[in-house]
């Protein structure tokens, strides 16, 4: 009989930080790289070594060894090193799928400017996969992947080779890794080794690969050295007497040479999250809340408003430098690293990693600033005026329906104008601001002179339409009742502060009696009391999981107290305060001791014909040890589904679990809960109606068929990475063997604000129409004021900068979409003054659109890695489920 094949795969995994700080990474990689340079140089027999696909260990390394950067890439050439095609390895789940995207581009395109990126979708480690990674792999031309987690053994069908299928049906040829990727680690010919591990391991493989005589051992493991003996154990295996033969190779050429000769037609299909096997940790999706938080207004910030704005105003002649923003994006991809994003660190790493976010959303306000003032200018330059509102649209679909604002005047009372017509305003808070001192420099001296005071104002407003990418310019002016009789004008009309217990739209109407909340959709007659209620527990688990104590009962509060209501022309709002009485820590809540109130306060929102019930919540949380939710009742009754968006499609997913039923007997490592991510927004619906929630930050939900509810996992408080043998997780800690390390930090002493809104709507709502709840939710507008009264607001204003000559008009729509059921994900500046935009078809049936500017144009369809593939004209057709990469060439006046 002929021995079976096994490829044994030298590789690392590079954790960049983890309980060790990235500068430990960092020293740790230039020694290994160095010492794994020399090893391929100087051995022809160790044929070559994966680097994790990661490509940012190149820049970080070149950082520091510059001089080598021409071994690197005659190794890379070669193939004798593999790199890429991730920069980092993200965590799929936790971030924008635009991100998800750029990580690859970025990846690629190093490692191939090094002379090759690996051919493989690389995911060893990742607490589970995006369902739509078969489509982008394949876009971007790699044509396997290799996966450790997220797979239950029966869905494998007896071969860890099977065909991955994404939402839009694009497969990729995909190996399931077992045994994780460290089978292989301690390679050895011993006897002992040989038959107490290696053996019953490959029989195993080879039990569940029927098809193929060949089997994938990775040998590798967390940030080890590249071993040096490998070649000779392998001889030394193949002069042992068993029933295979051993190669050093790459997963490169296993999955070429096992495809080239074999079928499998088994097909998995969408996200991987099954945690038999392997670890998921589902609920590390809601552990340091203040990251998750600040990614979603970090990525909101790049690609929702700098890289539209960007794209716009360079067709005025007004650019982002690439470098800057490609740094900005390598930043963000460090802290989007698998162990990263998900907070699963010490507090060091975690310090870090929250400081790139932070320094990422910094520089981008900063470059906001600089494209709305320049803009703004040429503008002003046009109308020969100051003193002006510019609304700028940041999408190809239709403005906001309503516009929020920061004014600054000298008089508390002021009009909003467009061509002269008054705006209809609702003034949502006005400050007086003390204008502070000025320096005047004299023949005396500097002397100090009182500044003008002035009013900062919150305002609320209808805009005029803008159908497209582009701006609007309005009036502002001021006036002075006193020199008009008292009289006020059309000024903004403040909010009204009563104490009613009810708010209403033409929508929803919220009413707060007997200290519950209730919801009643007034077009579809619908009512659903107890809307809110607080549900908290203790959690005796660690950073990657959460474990609820064995004997408690959760403690559930839904008593509100109103504090105000506010109503207004174009919005209603309504303040409420709960106090929850919890255990100060883990010891007195299994006392049975609720000793520490919290102060929870609720602000509820209705805008004017708005479909959404905007929400949030905040608080000062000094309690350790325990996991709030906030559960939302729903009109559905028992939900056997959920459906929550994931890319450029609505995942289905059930509620029950099940393979919950005997999960320990069964050897599960993880409790399989039905506990899972979302990207903006969960709902449920019936026959009658679909309900949901969208949210900004919030990352993790449970659908409750039982209660006819959605749990939002608000944050978790745990302060150690590392604890052995929990509830929800039996045997070893993850990642950590024999040491607990502790973090204070992640047990979230700290001031928090939760945002989220309702939708409400008939059975009729499909997924375009959730998509655009979603943006109309996440908003897509920036507003600039071109005033001199504050220079404090935006990040740039006190310094001079240089102001562009050209004039521009007072209005413009660059480009739109006419087909309101394709959505975009992405708009940025491209070279030879092309835009670059991606849109998406979240629906099963074809959709047909056409792109209008305000002049000619030119289009042409791109590869996921940008490459000009054709030329489009007339309407363009996207198959359901379908994205689409376009550059749009301008030919318009500018």
């Amino acid at each position: 009989m002929a021995k079976k094949e096994v490829y044994v795969v030298p590789h690392s995994h590079w954790d960049a930080e983890w309980y060790f700080t990235c500068e430990d990474s960092h020293i740790l990689l230039i020694e290994n790289m160095d010492y794994l340079i020399a090893l391929l140089e100087n051995d022809p027999t160790f044929p070559s070594y994966t680097f994790d696909g990661l490509a940012s260990v190149l820049d970080d390394y070149l950082a520091v060894r510059p001089e080598n950067a021409a071994r690197l890439e005659a190794l890379i050439t070669r193939r004798r090193l593999l790199a890429g095609p991730w920069y980092t390895q993200c965590d799929t789940l936790l971030i924008r799928t635009e991100s998800l995207i750029r990580n690859l581009l970025y990846g690629t395109r190093l490692a191939g400017r090094f002379g090759h990126s690996m051919n493989i979708g690389y995911l060893p480690d990742v607490f589970g996969q995006h369902a739509w990674l078969p489509a982008f792999f394949t876009d971007l031309g790699i044509q396997y992947c290799v996966v450790q987690r997220g797979i239950y053994t029966d869905q494998l069908q007896g071969d860890l080779n099977f065909y991955w299928r994404a939402p839009n049906q694009k497969t990729i040829a995909t190996h399931y890794l077992y045994f994780g990727y460290g089978p292989g680690k301690f390679l050895s010919a011993q006897p002992d080794y040989l038959e107490q591990r290696l053996l019953p391991i490959l029989d195993q493989l080879a039990a569940m690969s029927q098809r193929t005589p060949n089997l994938l051992l990775p040998a590798g493991g967390d940030q080890v050295l590249a071993n040096a003996d490998f070649p000779a154990t392998v001889a030394a295996l193949n002069q042992c007497q068993t029933a295979y033969h051993f190669t050093l190779a790459d997963y490169e050429t296993y999955m070429a040479e096992t495809w080239a000769d074999t079928d499998f037609p088994h097909v998995i299909d969408g996200e991987l999250v099954a945690c038999q096997k392997s670890r998921i940790h589902r609920t590390c999706h809601s552990t340091r809340y203040d990251i998750k938080r600040q990614n979603w207004e970090t990525e909101h910030l790049l690609l929702d408003q700098l890289e539209p704005l960007a794209a716009l105003a360079s067709l005025y002649g007004i650019t982002c430098p690439p470098r800057l923003m490609s740094r900005l994006w390598k930043t963000l991809f460090a802290a989007h690293a698998h162990n990263g994003i998900e907070a699963t660190n010490a507090d060091p790493v975690n310090h870090d990693i929250k400081q790139r976010l932070i320094s990422v959303e910094r520089s981008a306000l900063s470059l906001i600033n600089l494209l709305k003032k320049k803009l703004s200018h040429q503008v002003t330059r046009q109308l020969g005026r100051e003193n002006i509102l510019m609304v700028f649209n940041n999408t190809p679909h239709p403005l906001d329906p309503l516009v929020s604002a920061v004014v600054f005047t000298r008089s508390p009372h002021f009009t909003l104008r467009h061509h002269g017509e008054p705006v209809a305003c609702t003034l949502l808070r006005q400050d007086a601001i003390d204008g502070g001192k000025k320096v005047i420099v004299t023949a005396q001296g500097e002397k100090l002179e009182p500044a003008e005071n002035y009013y900062r104002s919150e305002i609320l407003f209808t805009p005029f339409r803008t159908p497209g990418l582009g701006y609007q310019a309005y009036d502002l002016e001021e006036q002075h009742p006193e020199e008009h009789g008292g009289a006020a004008g059309s000024a903004p009309a403040p909010l009204v502060t009563t104490q009613a217990t009810r708010i209403e739209n033409r929508h929803f109407r919220v009413t707060l009696q007997n200290g519950t909340l209730s919801l009643e959709n007034l077009r579809l007659n619908q009512r659903i009391d107890n809307l809110l209620t607080f549900v908290d527990e203790g959690d005796d688990g660690d950073e990657f999981d959460f474990s609820p104590l064995e004997s408690e009962s959760p403690l559930r509060f839904h008593h509100f107290r109103l504090i105000a209501t506010e109503t207004g022309p174009l919005i209603s709002r309504m303040t409420l305060e709960s106090v929850l009485l919890l255990p100060e820590a883990i010891a007195r809540r299994t006392a049975n001791q609720r000793d520490q109130p919290v102060t929870l306060r609720t602000l509820i929102q209705l805008r004017h014909d708005e479909p959404m019930v905007r929400i949030q919540h905040e608080l000062v949380n000094s309690v350790t040890g325990h996991r709030l939710r906030v559960q939302v009742n729903t009109p559905v009754v028992r939900p056997a589904s959920s459906y929550a968006d994931q890319g450029y499609a609505i995942l289905r997913r059930e509620t029950a679990g099940r393979y919950l039923p005997g999960w320990r007997e069964a050897g599960f490592v993880e409790k399989p809960v039905p506990i899972h991510t979302l990207e903006n927004v969960v709902y449920v619906k019936d026959r009658r109606c679909l309900f949901g929630i969208i949210t900004r930050g919030i990352k993790e939900y449970e659908v409750l068929p039982e209660e006819n509810s959605i749990a939002l996992t608000l944050f978790r408080s745990v302060g150690l990475l590392g604890k052995d043998d929990t509830l929800w997780r039996p045997g070893r800690a993850s990642g950590i063997n024999n040491k607990v390390v502790h973090t204070p930090d992640a047990l979230m002493r700290q001031k928090m604000t939760f945002d989220y809104a309702l939708i409400f709507e008939d059975a009729g709502m499909d997924e375009a129409a959730v998509y655009h709840a979603v943006n109309r939710y996440r908003g897509h507008h920036l507003t600039y004021q071109v005033q001199h009264l504050n220079t404090f607001e935006e990040r740039l204003e006190r310094f001079a900068i240089p102001l562009p000559d050209r004039p521009a008009p007072a209005a413009a729509m660059k480009l739109a979409i006419d087909n309101p059921r394709v959505m975009m994900s992405m708009c940025k500046p491209g070279p030879d003054n092309a835009l670059i935009i991606r849109v998406f078809n979240p629906t099963d049936a074809p959709e047909t659109f056409t792109v209008i500017s305000d002049g000619g144009h030119q289009i042409s369809r791109l590869s996921l890695n940008e490459t000009p593939q054709e030329t489009l004209t007339g309407a363009i057709a996207l198959a359901g489920k379908a994205y689409l990469t376009l550059a749009i060439y301008l030919s318009g006046p500018h």
